[in-house]
Formats: structure tokens, sequence, C-alpha cells
């Protein structure tokens, strides 16, 4: 997959461009990874596809993963940016770039917010409850009732 750019950043799922050490200074930032063992999250990012919004300087200022099996189904997660980059877009062209990639988001995604919903249904996630989002490429209802 192509890197892209926007606005002096640049969207990479090049793995060799990912550093543990800013990841996890990223990861620090969220409510839900900030106590996470940092063993559990090199065993995460292990198993994991990464993407990343990287500064004109090369440093990595937001990411995202997902697990996947590369045929029925994904699941996105840790989805994170600095604060100086928040509002500018970046966060949704990371999980666009993410979506695009055939390879690793095909068939049904999955992932889990408090926070964020309105982002994600902005690229095709709809609420099955509270916080579970779902991307269906086949069933592209928008509301839970329907289904």
């Amino acid at each position: 997959m192509k890197d892209q750019r926007l606005n002096g950043y640049t969207l990479s799922n090049k793995r060799w461009r990912f550093r543990n050490r800013e990841i996890l200074s990223l990861l620090r930032l969220t409510y839900w990874a900030k106590d996470r063992n940092p063993e559990t999250n090199r065993q995460s990012l292990r198993h994991s596809y990464p993407y990343g919004v990287f500064d004109p300087s090369g440093h990595l200022a937001g990411f995202l993963r997902v697990t996947s099996d590369r045929a029925t189904v994904y699941y996105l997660s840790d989805v994170v940016l600095a604060e100086n980059i928040r509002g500018q877009g970046l966060g949704l062209a990371l999980v666009r770039f993410a979506l695009s990639d055939r390879k690793t988001c095909c068939g049904k995604g999955m992932l889990l917010t408090s926070t964020a919903a309105g982002l994600y249904t902005k690229v095709g996630f709809y609420g099955v409850n509270d916080r579970l989002m779902v991307r269906d490429p086949i069933q592209k209802n928008t509301s839970a009732s329907q289904r």
C-alpha cells in the first residue's frame, strides 16, 4: 500500500516506520491503554497491522492498528492522535487510509468506542450497542432496529 500525504503529514502502514517507544507514548494518552502493561502493548503490536500519521520530521503523531484474518473479519483498535494535531481531519484520514487497505480490512469490521462514534459513522460503521460498532459491506443498514 502506498503512503499518502495530507497537509505535510504522511499516512503510512510501513512497519519499519513505527517505533515502539512512540506508539507507547501515544497509547499513554488514552483512557483505555494508559495503564496497560508495556509488554501487553508490545505483544498486541506484534500480532496486528499498524497504520500511522507521521509529522513532517518523521515522528509518529497518530496511530491505529487492525487485527484481521485477512478474509472475512477485522477489528480496528487503539486509534489515537497526539493532542497537538487533533481537529485537523487527520484522525478521519487515518481511519479512511486503514480501511482502504483491502489486504487487512476485508469483510465485516468491528470496533469499540465510547467517545468517537460520530467519526466512525462517517466511514460506514453503525452502532450495535452503547460501545460496539460494525461495518458490514453486505448489510449496509444504518438503523439497528432494522436488523
